[in-house]
């Protein structure tokens, strides 16, 4: 079986292990899991991932999550934080996803074949980098015809861009959308605010 990515995940919790270790692993890819902070940073310095994934249990402080993604900041691989806690506590803007263990079960195989396999063609690439508002826009396409993929830093929407091929991208930030002819070779980029729905870009996806 070819080895789809690697996944380095630090795993303070047991919710999701069956998850990790039975789906992920099945499906092809190589899962580095662990507790130990040392060898996670080890192991990120000998071997590239393709993501780095944390799994935070509920008693975690958030004082702990914090520290440690700021171990990181400097990455420019995707990181997805799994976590109870509200995203306005742990916010930081090196992190590309946040996901409550409910929704890594239902949406992070698919996170990581988009980033690792790729091959998507996603109505919409949505560059929220405000995950702490109010995600009207969010939930308007999840209940609409259109499908999309959401992303919290620039970086992630590089390595998404790498390998897929959105037909918009919307971007929350207007300093960043200013920014985009030079960030991204791509035609179709619109503003949207985390407060409006669907309808403002849909005609563009007709």
């Amino acid at each position: 079986m070819r080895n789809l990515g690697n996944i380095f995940l630090y795993n303070n919790d047991n919710t999701n292990k069956i998850i990790y270790h039975q789906e992920l692993e099945k499906i092809g890819y190589f899962l580095l899991d662990t507790d130990n902070l040392h060898k996670f940073t080890l192991y990120n310095k000998e071997i590239i991932p393709n993501i780095m994934l944390f799994d935070f249990a509920n008693n975690t402080p958030t004082e702990y999550i914090l520290s440690l993604e700021r171990k990181f900041e400097h990455s420019s691989i995707p990181a997805i934080v799994v976590s109870e806690a509200p995203k306005s506590l742990i916010y930081d803007p090196n992190i590309s996803h946040y996901l409550t263990h409910n929704e890594a079960q239902k949406y992070l195989e698919s996170i990581l074949e988009t980033y690792c396999v790729g091959n998507k063609k996603h109505h919409i690439l949505y560059i929220n980098l405000k995950p702490y508002e109010r995600s009207d826009f969010s939930k308007s396409v999840f209940q609409s015809k259109y499908t999309m993929f959401e992303v919290h830093t620039i970086n992630a929407a590089h390595q998404y861009i790498l390998k897929n091929t959105p037909m918009i991208i919307c971007v929350n930030f207007l300093p960043t959308l200013h920014q985009s002819p030079k960030l991204f070779s791509f035609p179709k980029i619109f503003y949207v605010d985390n407060t409006q729905n669907i309808k403002e870009v849909e005609q563009f996806l007709n």
